[in-house]
């Protein structure tokens, strides 16, 4: 039984997120392909993810084997969302940390050969890693992001719905089967057990069609995170691949969903991720937003690109009339 306690600041900071990010839907999305639950998951899901993965894939799933906790530094928190950033933050995992967390949840026995080299901090070891994380996500989540955002934001209105109705309490004492609200205690039957003191860090709560029943995620520097089942059937399926490319061409359709399930993105990083030059990314961008599919905001020296619910509403297949006078023609690559 894990006990997380609650103070004044961490009621007053609890959030409804409707999905883990990126790298967190990842790890758990590559536990749940090694075992045979939860239910919502097909088995047509785990027979063509485990067909798409690579070697670092595959190096990642000796991280995660089923029915057990995961090690924090997999599921980073950062302030800026996206896959590179909480990539980069997985990278920057200081060598300490590593090893201290490593050790607290696989013991003397780690399931692979080659953990002691990331205990170590094995540079080369890591960045195999981190190409395992983005292999994954992309063999396994990039072409189903869009189903699996409907289905976590669907239940992230009901939560939120029952705690505008009920309050704090209602929305704590409602969470899950496996979660009692005493306050100012939440207990939740969970992997961990023990007792976690927020101390004004606040608490999340979010959604997965890839876990059971409740999972936390600790950080040392952010909200601490609850994450709920999905009761929602999944099917893995994705969007067709050839229905954005018709419409925009094929990088602004590419740059649509990476976008989609990264949330924000530098147009260097589009650049790297698409294969093309910066000043190529900028028009595709520029093209798009005038277009009314993105809105793109400076940062310091960079330039960040997000979707629009127009963008949002293209990419999930709901229409590409636009509203607001944005022009899909424009988007279109020549």
């Amino acid at each position: 039984m894990l006990r997380l306690w609650l103070g004044y600041e961490d009621l007053t900071r609890i959030r409804i997120t409707p999905g883990l990010s990126p790298v967190g839907q990842t790890v758990l999305g590559a536990q749940a392909s090694r075992g045979t639950g939860p239910a919502p998951l097909p088995g047509s899901w785990r027979s063509r993810t485990r067909t798409g993965l690579t070697g670092p894939s595959r190096f990642l799933l000796d991280l995660v084997p089923p029915g057990r906790c995961l090690p924090d530094f997999l599921t980073p928190y950062t302030r800026v969302p996206g896959l590179e950033p909480e990539l980069d933050a997985v990278a920057s995992t200081p060598v300490r940390r590593l090893r201290a967390e490593l050790e607290q949840t696989y013991g003397p026995r780690p399931p692979a050969s080659w953990l002691p080299r990331l205990a170590a901090g094995d540079g080369e070891t890591m960045r195999i890693l981190i190409r395992g994380l983005r292999d994954f996500h992309r063999a396994a989540l990039a072409d189903a992001w869009s189903e699996l955002s409907a289905h976590q934001r669907a239940e992230a209105s009901v939560h939120a719905r029952r705690m505008a109705g009920g309050g704090i309490d209602g929305l704590l004492g409602g969470l899950h089967d496996a979660v009692r609200w005493t306050p100012p205690v939440l207990e939740i039957e969970t992997l961990r057990a023990g007792d976690v003191r927020l101390q004004g860090r606040g608490l999340v709560i979010t959604f997965s069609l890839f876990v059971a029943g409740p999972r936390v995620l600790v950080t040392a520097d952010g909200p601490v995170t609850v994450v709920l089942p999905v009761p929602r059937p999944f099917t893995g399926a994705g969007r067709a691949p050839d229905a954005l490319p018709k419409v925009l061409g094929r990088t602004r359709a590419a740059m649509i969903g990476l976008l989609g399930a990264d949330g924000e993105l530098t147009t260097g990083t589009l650049a790297a991720r698409l294969g093309v030059s910066a000043p190529s990314a900028s028009q595709h961008a520029t093209s798009l937003r005038g277009a009314g599919l993105i809105t793109s905001r400076r940062r310091g020296k960079t330039v960040l690109h997000t979707l629009t619910p127009l963008g949002e509403r293209l990419l999930h297949g709901q229409g590409t009339r636009s509203r607001g006078g944005g022009d899909l023609n424009a988007a279109r690559e020549s």
